[in-house]
């Protein structure tokens, strides 16, 4: 019973404290704001700073003005041997066989392609959408991946059933 009632003391003590510190300044200084002098109305004003610069305003001005047609877009070159017959796709969908153009909303968000051919590895590259670019594609066949260095042979895959536990 004593440490609760000692307990409840200091509750309200620290309250009391707490409260009361705010409120005694502004009610003890009424007038402190009141009183500060005034600037006068013929002295000289600084010149304001300039202002900081935004992101966008960091990014260079474009080449031809941006009143070009085509100022919302890029244009994107995947460049590969004719006689490989790439297939080059945007996760499911086949975009065609390199060499293709690819045009897209400046950017937007970038694309993960996946360039396939008989024979060969498959390629997977990313491409940014910030700037026209042609990305040179060089597709490997199993063979000359061995002298690739980091390159290991796959393990043979098992046709049958695997025998993982579910």
């Amino acid at each position: 019973m004593k440490r609760a009632s000692v307990g409840l003391l200091g509750f309200f003590t620290l309250a009391m404290l707490a409260g009361g510190c705010g409120s005694r300044r502004e009610a003890a200084d009424p007038g402190a704001t009141a009183s500060a002098p005034l600037p006068a109305a013929n002295a000289a004003v600084a010149p304001a700073p300039p202002p900081v610069p935004l992101p966008a305003d960091l990014e260079p001005a474009p080449v031809n003005g941006g009143d070009g047609a085509d100022a919302g877009t890029v244009k994107i070159k995947l460049v590969a041997e004719s006689r490989r017959q790439a297939h080059v796709y945007w996760g499911r969908k086949d975009l065609g066989i390199a060499p293709l153009e690819l045009v897209r909303p400046r950017g937007s968000a970038p694309l993960d392609l996946t360039v396939t051919a008989p024979d060969c590895l498959p390629l997977h590259t990313r491409v940014f959408t910030d700037r026209d670019d042609t990305l040179p594609l060089r597709l490997y066949t199993e063979r000359e991946a061995s002298g690739l260095p980091g390159y290991s042979a796959a393990a043979a895959i098992p046709s049958g059933p695997s025998k993982t536990r579910r």
